[in-house]
């Protein structure tokens, strides 16, 4: 296993910025969490102190001799005090906890918000991924930082109350008591900042072995899985797998679990000899100077407890630091810079300026982290209504174009210009109306077909649109045979009476959603990549057809699906190789031809004719 160093930089707020943010939020949401937490710190300081004065109530009530009735006052009503500020603790116990969760689901929404809205660069790829599973650990349970906050901010505004009474009584039989205290509980804050700091600093090498092994629990419960589980024997490696990060998560997490025990000895030394120190004056105290049995009790009592304050006051603050850590996670995440203009935009072309004229001019892109560029000086001309074709080997950049084009991504350098205007210029989710793309993955929704294909409510759902496309893609054919039609549901792992679609098919419904969105340009990524060469090609003469009237670029495999495109463009590398018609290209000794020639090999029959030209 390979050990990430962490880095040791420094957090980009303080802890005390951190626990402002928690604290207003609290206030900002939920102003009835807000009152209820901190309407238990004077009874959890009472209640304590209640707890220690009472014994010294019935001893000198006893040694003093007074009358039943004056006793049992004198015991009654500390005792009655403590019933029921102690149920007033209960119940706002009670409700801060069932707020707390509704309050942490704010984080949750806002972690799921910036996930749909951010730009798509922040979270594609692994950095990005990392981000979103540190953000969710600082919102993913009731002990997470977001939740805790409430918990920590009360107890320790408690603590400071009650070590400032404590502090005071114990003050009175000698203050070096006092400073002893302090100085004992000083060094475990400090002992606790270190194992605070080495955890978040762990949590590198945890988060990404965390991420897989949600990768292997969820696919194992997958229906599109199951299959090739089964199949290929995929069980032994999923198994192998599981235990392999399981192992390597022990392996971290002892580091952690390590350092506590370590911090929890020197804790447990430091009580020893501070608490026997203590106990050991007071009880000197009583032996040989004029200290009362009850004052002892209460000395005693006090003692306990300001120690106890005090650790309370250590474990606070480290869990502040704890805390501050994560919601520096949380914080980072949510702040990701976007890039992409989400202001008023330049307009969109009217319905007279369409099809849509592209033009990229030294383009380049670099993937973040990475040494080398993707792309590098791409200068093409895509004119109105024209049809290109993107063709290259695996991994010249042809999708990383297409996401650059439809603004995915954004440009390390130079510019993509749409009608003469500069992409960045439009609004982001105008700009993101220009396009109806199909990429090579495929991603249903839990609901119908026809909800599937228009991305609406029923109720706003063009049906005579929707028949149209469902022609048009070859969807039709699938849908006469079920019995509810369009209406069939989607996703079996959610309905029980759900269908799946086989490759074919969902491409299909992808070509028929692209084909219902009809914007001016249209984007297939290798959508037939699951189809047969035949249904394939039929599939594209469809495609020539219908965008007559768009900007089409298309991506595909299979050379012979393009040859219709009124210019193709051979990408090597991340640079335009050649660019021209299909039989210009043919006609010369290109890079293009040779990959032709190799494929169309493949689909001749044995005395040379081709089986699918």
């Amino acid at each position: 296993m390979t050990e990430i160093k962490a880095k040791k930089s420094k957090p980009k707020y303080s802890t005390l910025r951190n626990s402002i943010y928690l604290i207003k939020n609290i206030w900002k949401w939920d102003k009835i969490l807000f009152l209820f937490g901190f309407m238990q710190i004077p009874a959890s300081v009472i209640v304590p102190f209640l707890t220690i004065y009472l014994p010294k109530l019935v001893i000198d009530s006893v040694t003093s001799k007074v009358s039943v009735g004056q006793l049992l006052f004198n015991i009654g009503m500390p005792i009655v005090g403590i019933i029921v500020l102690n149920t007033l603790l209960n119940v706002s116990f009670s409700i801060t906890g069932f707020r707390g969760i509704s309050y942490r689901a704010n984080y949750t929404e806002l972690i799921t918000m910036k996930a749909l809205d951010t730009d798509f660069e922040n979270i594609d790829g692994p950095v990005g991924q990392e981000k979103i599973t540190k953000a969710q650990m600082a919102t993913a349970s009731n002990n997470s930082a977001a939740e805790t906050i409430i918990k920590v901010s009360v107890t320790l505004i408690s603590n400071i109350m009650g070590l400032l009474l404590y502090g005071g009584i114990i003050a009175t039989i000698h203050p070096i008591i006092v400073v002893f205290l302090v100085m004992s509980s000083v060094i475990n804050y400090f002992l606790g900042v270190y194992i605070s700091k080495f955890e978040h600093r762990n949590k590198d090498n945890l988060v990404p072995i965390e991420r897989k092994l949600r990768y292997v629990i969820n696919k194992t419960g997958e229906f599109n899985s199951a299959k090739d589980m089964r199949l290929y024997s995929m069980f032994k490696w999923f198994k192998q797998m599981f235990i392999k990060l399981k192992k390597e998560k022990i392996y971290y997490q002892k580091k952690n679990i390590y350092r506590r025990y370590i911090s929890n000895f020197i804790d447990g030394v430091l009580v020893l000899f501070r608490d026997g120190i203590t106990y050991g004056f007071l009880i000197y105290s009583v032996l040989y100077k004029d200290m009362t049995i009850g004052n002892f009790v209460l000395y005693f009592g006090a003692v306990t407890g300001f120690s106890t304050w005090l650790s309370g006051i250590v474990a606070n603050f480290n869990s502040l630091n704890t805390i501050s850590l994560d919601v520096c996670d949380l914080r980072e995440y949510l702040e990701m810079e976007d890039k992409m203009n989400r202001a008023a935009g330049v307009d969109l072309p009217s319905s007279v300026e369409l099809p849509c004229d592209i033009e990229l001019r030294n383009l380049y892109y670099k993937y973040p982290g990475a040494e080398h560029y993707t792309i590098k000086n791409m200068n093409v001309h895509i004119r109105k209504g024209e049809k290109i074709a993107l063709v290259g080997i695996n991994g010249a950049g042809k999708t990383t174009l297409v996401k650059l084009i439809c603004g995915l991504y954004t440009p390390t350098k130079g510019e993509i210009y749409i009608n003469g205007k500069k992409s960045n210029l439009y609004n982001r989710d105008e700009y993101y109306t220009l396009f109806s793309v199909v990429f090579q993955d495929t991603h249903l929704l839990p609901v119908s077909i026809e909800k599937n294909i228009a991305l609406q409510p029923e109720s706003k759902i063009d049906c005579v649109k929707l028949e149209k496309v469902l022609n048009m893609s070859g969807l039709i054919e699938k849908l006469d045979t079920l019995p509810k039609g369009k209406e069939t549901l989607l996703v079996k792992s959610i309905y029980e009476e759900a269908i799946d679609l086989s490759g074919g098919e969902m491409q299909k419904l992808m070509l028929a959603r692209a084909l219902y969105k009809n914007a001016p340009i249209i984007i297939l990524d290798e959508p037939t990549a699951a189809l047969d060469p035949i249904a394939e090609s039929e599939i594209y003469e469809k495609y020539n057809e219908l965008t007559r009237e768009h900007t089409s670029i298309f991506i595909s495999h299979r050379l012979s699906s393009t040859r219709f495109c009124d210019r193709i463009l051979f990408i090597e590398n991340g640079t335009l190789l050649e660019e021209g018609s299909h039989d210009d290209l043919m006609k010369k000794q290109s890079r293009y031809k040779d990959m032709y020639d190799m494929q169309s090999y493949y689909y001749k029959d044995d005395i040379g004719g081709e089986k699918y030209a």
